[in-house]
């Protein structure tokens, strides 16, 4: 077994840092709406089916946008990227603010869907790429696993935040967003290091031509990223999974708020307050990954993640009153808490620095493709059932990728024998 003290640096590099305060930031900064949001779009006329349906928007232009935009990270730079997503985003949660039909709606989401795509991978493959050049080859686990913990930490407080704002004004904490969105942006330009592109049309002679017309270069960038992901058995698998989860994931949060009010006659701070227990939660589950690898391994741990979420959503739906609703809710929550950063790092292992972005796009593309398919499908089976039947079938699909990861087991040490990488913790006593 790879310890934990002999698989990590005892000092953390200036790219460490700089990640975990623009993460948290960057949460921060849309967590504001996290509570209250599909209660916003509720009271705007729409309905439990439109309210996921705009999700789904938003979900499938990440799908459309997240690989393009991936390339556009690693062929011009990732700083450059994630900046250009906090001023897109900040203007989408303005346009949101002045927005009260379906079809604006709609139209702001496009907009923050293409901001959020220029920050996912990006982000991560430049902080990735700038711990290796100060000397840190350590795995991903802890960076990421840190990560989610500071930003859920941060995302309590936005959300407490936001409930509270919510209730003078719902759509006051969209403004709170953009001022977030604006101090990340100013926050990152002064903190993150220039990152210089990895791909070789832009290091060559041809510097200025690929600039002028980057779409050659952008559409070989996606070509080599789809094919690697889908020649590597790992990537291939972990996609697969990412999208499964997603598709039970996305409705069961979006509609606890709503459903949870619909249990309480308080106002909108209680929902903040549920907010900040469920980051909590997500929390902890992250802050376990670390002991959950160790013991188990990432294989049995997924595993088991995806059973534990299973029954936290089942609870959620049989409960007929808020305590025992939210308390299944938070059990979902810790296990997404921990899986989320588990699949990241899975993935990153895999990935080469010149393809990590738009390799991680990827997964997050199967993430957006998934989530879409669950919004929409268990979203018209909630307008027409209710949200505890649609949330029951999102606990049959948790269980169904349990079962793929138990019978997959033996395919993923093969394909880890077949494509070594350096050692993950825990991973030598899967």
């Amino acid at each position: 077994m790879v310890r934990f003290s002999e698989s990590y640096p005892d000092r953390m590099t200036r790219s460490e840092r700089t990640y975990y305060i623009v993460f948290a930031l960057y949460n921060l900064s849309w967590a504001f709406m996290g509570a209250i949001y599909p209660l916003f779009l509720m009271s705007r006329g729409l309905d439990l089916f439109q309210i996921n349906a705009i999700l789904a928007v938003y979900l499938f232009c990440n799908f459309a946008f997240e690989v393009p935009t991936g390339a556009i990270a690693d062929l011009f730079g990732r700083k450059v990227s994630f900046l250009l997503s906090c001023a897109v985003r900040a203007a989408a949660f303005a346009l949101y603010f002045t927005m009260d039909t379906f079809a604006g709606f709609v139209f702001a989401e496009i907009i923050d869907a293409i901001g959020t795509t220029l920050a996912s991978g990006a982000l991560d493959a430049w902080a990735i790429d700038g711990m290796k050049e100060e000397g840190d080859n350590s795995p991903a686990d802890r960076l990421f696993s840190r990560g989610r913990m500071l930003s859920h930490a941060a995302m309590i407080v936005s959300g407490l935040i936001g409930g509270y704002v919510g209730d003078v004004d719902i759509a006051y904490p969209w403004l709170v967003g953009v001022c977030g969105f604006l101090v990340t942006m100013t926050v990152g330009a002064a903190l993150m290091r220039r990152d210089y592109p990895e791909a070789a049309p832009v290091r060559s002679g041809a510097t200025i031509l690929a600039r002028l017309n980057p779409l050659p270069a952008i559409q070989a960038q996606i070509s080599g990223g789809l094919t690697t992901v889908s020649r590597h058995p790992t990537l291939r698998f972990l996609c697969g999974v990412t999208a499964l989860l997603s598709f039970a994931q996305m409705p069961v949060m979006q509609m606890w708020p709503a459903h949870l009010k619909s249990l309480s006659d308080q106002g909108t701070w209680l929902l903040g307050w549920v907010w900040a227990f469920l980051n909590l939660a997500a929390l902890v589950g992250s802050w376990s990954l670390p002991r959950l690898l160790a013991r188990f391994g990432r294989p049995r741990a997924a595993l088991y993640l995806s059973v534990f979420r299973c029954i936290g959503v089942v609870v959620a739906a049989l409960s007929g009153g808020f305590g025992k609703a939210t308390l299944g809710l938070i059990g979902q929550a810790a296990g997404t808490g921990a899986s989320d950063p588990l699949l990241g790092a899975w993935m990153n292992e895999h990935a080469e620095s010149h393809q990590r972005a738009t390799v991680l796009s990827i997964q997050t593309m199967s993430f957006m493709l998934g989530g879409s398919a669950g919004l929409l499908v268990l979203g018209l089976l909630a307008r027409y059932s209710g949200v505890p039947l649609a949330w029951g079938v999102a606990a049959v699909v948790l269980l169904i990728t349990a079962a793929v990861l138990w019978r997959s087991r033996p395919s993923i040490h093969t394909a880890a024998k077949q494509h070594p990488k350096p050692p993950v913790v825990g991973e030598a006593s899967a």
